[in-house]
């Protein structure tokens, strides 16, 4: 078996740090995540905007009507999160969209809807409550493929 080392590395733990946040949400009592469909381009929902300049994590959170904590501060991402009437949301930011796409196909795993715009994604409780976000940064609404069963 080959350990990741070098740049990988920190991507890697950062990704598995926030997937198990995102997937510990759930467990405490949040809302169950719908039953997904595989992550192929036929079911990614792209806004009229989903091109453009990354957004910041304090944008991001503006839109959504709230202050981020940041969790997780590292060269290749930074991850925050905060509560609204709508429900709690994981913004993550990247230092490009590879380190993104890397984040993507790790967390798609653990099931869930995300946001995803240029060097951003954002998780929330449900496709509906990401909706309004993407009417106002833009973006794409991708799933993630889930596994196991919710009890």
């Amino acid at each position: 078996m080959r350990l990741l080392s070098g740049p990988a590395l920190p991507l890697f733990v950062a990704g598995g740090l926030s997937c198990a946040i995102v997937v510990t949400g759930y467990a405490d009592g949040g809302p169950a995540p719908a039953a997904q469909r595989p992550p192929h381009s036929a079911h990614a929902t792209p806004s009229r905007a989903a091109a453009g300049p990354p957004a910041s994590m304090a944008r991001i959170a503006a839109a959504l009507g709230c202050r981020a904590d940041v969790i997780v501060e590292a060269q290749e991402l930074r991850e925050g999160g905060c509560t609204t009437g709508a429900g709690v949301f994981r913004i993550l930011t990247f230092s490009s969209d590879g380190n993104k796409r890397a984040w993507l196909t790790e967390a798609r795993a653990y099931g869930g809807t995300y946001l995803v715009g240029t060097r951003w994604s954002v998780t929330g409780p449900s496709r509906s409550a990401l909706l309004p976000l993407r009417d106002s940064l833009g973006g794409t609404l991708e799933s993630g493929t889930g596994h196991g069963h919710s009890p």
